[in-house]
């Protein structure tokens, strides 16, 4: 047998190795996020995020302020990992950490 799709992986399943930005970069995903309010995706840069916040800051379950010019809304982080198609949130339950 082969190895699953990575397609097919649900990203919240990847959490447990994935959880850190410095991960995250070394792993080559692509982060954007995406407001809720006004719509505006922007690409997020993980390198940057690593360096202000450290490399230990984790970007699931997080929202932040839209940086659109008198947008009021929040942004939701969306990832797509290698192999993967299209970008999923960075929602997940802490139960779905596998240790």
């Amino acid at each position: 047998m082969g190895a699953r799709n990575p397609d097919r992986i649900p990203l919240r399943m990847r959490r447990s190795r994935h959880e850190s930005v410095a991960a995250m970069l070394a792993a080559r995903w692509d982060v954007i996020s995406n407001c809720e309010k006004c719509g505006l995706m922007m690409r997020v840069d993980l390198a940057m995020i690593a360096r202000v916040s450290g490399p230990a800051t984790s970007l699931w379950n997080r929202k932040a302020r839209c940086r659109r010019i008198g947008c009021l809304g929040f942004v939701v982080f969306q990832a797509r990992a290698p192999g993967m198609s299209c970008h999923e949130a960075l929602s997940a339950d802490d139960r779905d950490m596998i240790p």
